[in-house]
């Protein structure tokens, strides 16, 4: 009966690891202070280390592995996976009418631009195709979760910015790596509407 209830345990416990809700900000833990978190090929003790990250030290995971103890992050130009036993949930601070994260960097192509979250409420677009492309500074004025979906989509206003930001996997098309973030951005200017996708990732400590 013991081995019964101890493999049910294990099980669930699986199964939260799975169900958490991602991307989401961790702290490496647990790790001596002469020593270093290392960052695998695949998600596996076995494969290759392809970098470290010190105590103390942030990482974004967007993924999990199938039972849970591995973690996919974002490493250098690809992406990399972490033991999830060395890490400790760090959330992104969020806006108060929501749960939708601040802190985050997005980027998109052709045209190049760049959308900043930043925890004073303020997104900072830039437009690198633009003749000056000196950044501009919008108030967040609403955010707000989408309805059914958790905290998992979000709508929200910007001064001439309409956008939705989702937890969902994205490539920006030029490199190898996949983030956790999507990004949609509507602008309104000059009489028109421009839409714009993006790729995000957290900013980290």
């Amino acid at each position: 009966m013991k081995t019964i209830f101890a493999s049910v345990a294990l099980l669930l416990i699986a199964l939260a690891a799975q169900a958490q809700i991602l991307p989401e900000v961790y702290t490496v833990t647990n790790v001596a202070a002469n020593d270093t978190l290392n960052v695998r090929a695949q998600p596996s003790g076995q494969s290759a280390d392809i970098g470290d990250i010190y105590p103390s030290g942030q990482v974004e995971v967007i993924a999990l592995n199938d039972d849970g103890k591995w973690g996919k992050i974002i490493w250098q130009e690809a992406n990399g996976w972490v033991a999830m036993r060395f890490l400790r949930p760090t959330p992104l601070p969020t806006m108060p009418d929501s749960a939708m994260p601040l802190q985050l960097v997005c980027s998109g192509t052709e045209p190049f631009w760049s959308a900043t979250f930043w925890t004073n409420r303020n997104l900072e677009f830039k437009d690198y195709a633009a003749a000056s492309p000196a950044p501009t500074f919008q108030r967040i004025g609403q955010a707000a979760t989408a309805d059914g979906f958790g905290p998992v989509s979000f709508a929200f206003t910007a001064g001439r910015f309409t956008g939705t930001l989702d937890r969902a996997q994205c490539s920006d098309g030029m490199s190898e790596r996949d983030y956790g973030w999507q990004l949609r951005l509507i602008e309104q200017a000059n009489g028109r509407l421009q839409l714009r996708n993006g790729c995000c990732q957290a900013m980290l400590n």
